[in-house]
């Protein structure tokens, strides 16, 4: 009976728009050596070219997701994914992203093979 009626009432509204979700940047990836949460001049230019894409849209949030590889300790390695991810939110605030828009997610250890592709944070501006 709820079908029926749900199905009547959505019949009898004049028109129904189609909500799509924000568009989200293609994420932005920085890349760390083993055991640093360093930011190297190649990971600089990444962040300002996310802190870019962050301006250009204001109201987007900004997701900053710190991992590691599998090859060491981890509970050691949420850490290291936190103050990876940290350190990513820190250069995003210095070049000029409200601080309130930024969350930062620790995943730790993807579960990848181990190699610099794994040692990373995402940045992923508008969701």
């Amino acid at each position: 009976m709820r079908k029926i009626l749900t199905g009547l009432v959505l019949l009898s509204l004049p028109s129904c728009a189609l909500v799509t979700a924000p568009a989200t940047t293609p994420g932005f990836m920085v890349y760390f050596d083993p055991h640093s949460a360093s930011v190297d001049q190649s990971a600089a230019g990444t962040i300002a070219r996310a802190a870019d894409a962050a301006k250009a849209a204001p109201s987007a949030p900004v997701v900053v997701k710190g991992y590691t590889d599998s090859a060491g300790n981890a509970a050691a390695d949420v850490t290291l994914s936190q103050t990876r991810a940290q350190a990513v939110a820190d250069a995003l605030k210095s070049d000029g992203v409200d601080p309130g828009r930024i969350s930062i997610r620790a995943r730790g250890q993807t579960h990848e093979e181990p190699g610099q592709a794994s040692r990373r944070v995402e940045i992923d501006v508008g969701g």
